[in-house]
C-alpha cells in the first residue's frame, strides 16, 4: 500500500487522495463531536449559521476559474504563470463584490438569530477574498499534479481547528463565537503561504495577462454554471433550514449530514484527480477513463453504503449524545442521496474534460431549482426529513438524466455503466504497479 501512496501517476494520487481524505474525515469527527458534545444542538445550529457565509460566497463568485485553470493549464504550451496571476486578481475583484453582496444579504436572512451572531457572520465575510484565493491555489497544484502538498494544505486547517478547539475546552471557553473562529482562522495563513510560494515560481510580472483572462472567463464562464449551481446545490439545504426551522433542528440536520458526507472520501478522492488527467486525454479516451472510474467508485460506494447504515446509528448514539436521535432517520435518507450524487458527479468529468461544461451546468441548475421547490414544500410539512426527501429525488433525477446524456450523446451502450470483470482486474494491476500494464492499460497513456 506504501508503495501506491509513493506512485506518481493517477492511481497513486487517487490513492493519496483517499488516504487524506480518511484523515480530514477523522479530524472532522473529532471536531464535530467536540461542538456537538459542547454547545447541544441549539449551539451547533448557530454556529452553523454564523460560519457556512465565507465559504458559500467565495464559491458563488468564483466564475468557474477553478476549472478553467485546470483545464488550460493541462493544454500544451499554456502559459501557467499568466493564467495563474490573472485568476489572482480577479479573485480580489470578485471577493470585494461578494462581501458588499454578503453586507446586504445576511442580516435580513439572519433575523432570527441575535444581534451578536449576525454581526460576527458580517464581518466574517473579510475572509472571502481569502477563501477564492485558496480555491485557486487549490486548483493550480491539482494542474501541476503536486498532489502530496495539495493534500497537506487540504487537511492542516483541520488540525489547527481540532487544536484550537481543544484550548477551548482546556480553558472552558466553549461557545459558538470561539469555535467559529477557530473555524474560520487557519484559512489566512494556509491561503497567503501558498499563494507566496506559488508566486516564488511563477513571479509577479507578465505580459499576456490580457490574454490570459479572456481564456480564463471563455471557458470559466460555461462551467460557472456549474461551480454555482453546485455550491448552491450542497448548501441550499442549509440555508433554507436557517430561514425555516430553529437552530436546533438545523444542529440535529448538520450531524446527519456531516455523517452521510462520509462518502465524499471515494468520490472527491477520485474526482480531483480524474478531471486534470482526463483533461490532457483524447475525447474518446477521457470518456473511456471516467466510465472506468464511475463503475469502480460505484461498486466501493455502495459497499460503505451497506457499512454506514448498519453501524452509523449506533455510532452517532455513542458519539454525539441521546440529544441527536432524530438525526439517525435523516442521516439514512441522507446516505443514500449521497451515493446517487457521488455517481452523478463521477460520470460529470467526462463532460467536462471533454469541453463540454455547459451540460453539467444544465444538470447542476436542474438540481438547485428542484432542490430550492422541494425544500420549500416538504421542510413546512414534514420537518427536517422533508429536506432530506427533498435532496434525495433531486439526485436520482439528475442520475438518471447524466446517463441518458451518455447513452444519446457520448453513444455509450448501457452495459458501459455497469461494472464489468475487466474493471476488478485493471485494479489489481494498477496495484500491482504500472510495469504489469500494458500501454493502453495506464491511467495516464
Amino acid at each position: 500500500m506504501l508503495n501506491v501512496l509513493r506512485r506518481k501517476d493517477s492511481f497513486g494520487y487517487i490513492a493519496q487522495m483517499f488516504a487524506s481524505n480518511l484523515f480530514i474525515l477523522f479530524l472532522n469527527t473529532l471536531t464535530g463531536i467536540i461542538i456537538a458534545r459542547y454547545l447541544g444542538p441549539i449551539g451547533r445550529g448557530e454556529q452553523a449559521a454564523m460560519i457556512m457565509w465565507p465559504q458559500l460566497l467565495s464559491y458563488m463568485v468564483t466564475l468557474g476559474l477553478p476549472s478553467s485553470i485546470i483545464y488550460y493549464m493541462k493544454q500544451k504550451g499554456s502559459q501557467q504563470g499568466s493564467l495563474y496571476i490573472a485568476s489572482l486578481w480577479m479573485c480580489l475583484l470578485l471577493g470585494m463584490i461578494s462581501i458588499l453582496g454578503g453586507l446586504l444579504f445576511l442580516p435580513g436572512w439572519m433575523d432570527g438569530y441575535s444581534h451578536n451572531k449576525i454581526a460576527f457572520s458580517c464581518w466574517a465575510l473579510i475572509l472571502i477574498p481569502f477563501g477564492l484565493i485558496g480555491v485557486i491555489n487549490n486548483a493550480v497544484l491539482q494542474a501541476r499534479d503536486e498532489y502530496l502538498l495539495f493534500n497537506r494544505i487540504r487537511y492542516l486547517p483541520n488540525i489547527i481547528t481540532l487544536v484550537l478547539l481543544g484550548a477551548l475546552v482546556v480553558t472552558g471557553n466553549v461557545n459558538p463565537f470561539y469555535t467559529s473562529i477557530a473555524y474560520l482562522a487557519p484559512i489566512i495563513p494556509i491561503s497567503v503561504w501558498t499563494m507566496m510560494r506559488l508566486l516564488s515560481i511563477y513571479k509577479f510580472k507578465h505580459s499576456d495577462l490580457i490574454q490570459s483572462s479572456r481564456q480564463l472567463v471563455q471557458y470559466g464562464i460555461r462551467s460557472y454554471g456549474t461551480d454555482l449551481a453546485g455550491t448552491l446545490s450542497f448548501y441550499i439545504d442549509q440555508v433554507l433550514v436557517v430561514g425555516l426551522l430553529s437552530p436546533a433542528s438545523l444542529g440535529i440536520y448538520l450531524v446527519a449530514l456531516s455523517l452521510a458526507k462520509m462518502l465524499d472520501i471515494i468520490q472527491s478522492s477520485i474526482v480531483s484527480v480524474l478531471f486534470p488527467q482526463a483533461s490532457g486525454l483524447q475525447p474518446n479516451e477521457a470518456i473511456q477513463l471516467t466510465l472506468k472510474m464511475y463503475r469502480i467508485s460505484a461498486v466501493l460506494t455502495f459497499g460503505l453504503v451497506i457499512l454506514l447504515v448498519t453501524f452509523a446509528p449506533y455510532v452517532m448514539l455513542l458519539l454525539y449524545g441521546a440529544s441527536y436521535k432524530e438525526a439517525i432517520p435523516i442521516f439514512r435518507v441522507l446516505i443514500v442521496q449521497a451515493a446517487i450524487a457521488s455517481a452523478t458527479w463521477t460520470l460529470a468529468q467526462g463532460f467536462m474534460a471533454t469541453n463540454r461544461p455547459g451540460r453539467v451546468t444544465m444538470l447542476k441548475v436542474l438540481s438547485l431549482l428542484m432542490n430550492a421547490a422541494l425544500i420549500n414544500v416538504l421542510t413546512p410539512h414534514m420537518g427536517i426529513i422533508g429536506a432530506a426527501y427533498s435532496l434525495l429525488i433531486s439526485a436520482v433525477v439528475n442520475f438518471l438524466l447524466i446517463i441518458w446524456l451518455y447513452y444519446f450523446e457520448m453513444r455509450i451502450s448501457w452495459s458501459s455503466i455497469l461494472f464489468q470483470a475487466d474493471d476488478w482486474s485493471w485494479v489489481k494491476r494498477q496495484l500491482l504497479g504500472k510495469k504489469n500494464l500494458t500501454e493502453t492499460e495506464r491511467v495516464i497513456p
